[in-house]
């Protein structure tokens, strides 16, 4: 079985565009669901100064939220990728 990423590197192209959507696409989803949680971590525990239990009630209701919003958004770029 011949691998084409190394067979396109050898020959000087471009590796395939599906796998670079696909990365990007990746990429994005994991932007969308991480960083409100995170955002939301450090801003309660570091800058409010709240209780840590409160803090990660939070942070894990955020996440929850933003995995929904990832879900919505994962319908969207499948879309585009095809």
């Amino acid at each position: 079985m011949v691998d084409k990423l190394n067979e396109a590197a050898a020959s000087g192209n471009q590796p395939n565009t599906s796998t670079t959507r696909i990365i990007t696409a990746a990429t994005i989803l994991a932007l969308i669901i991480s960083l409100p949680a995170i955002i939301v971590t450090v801003v309660l525990f570091y800058v409010v100064k709240l209780n840590l239990t409160f803090t990660v009630i939070a942070s894990v209701v955020t996440l929850f939220l933003a995995m929904g919003f990832g879900y919505k958004y994962s319908k969207r770029i499948s879309k585009i990728q095809n």
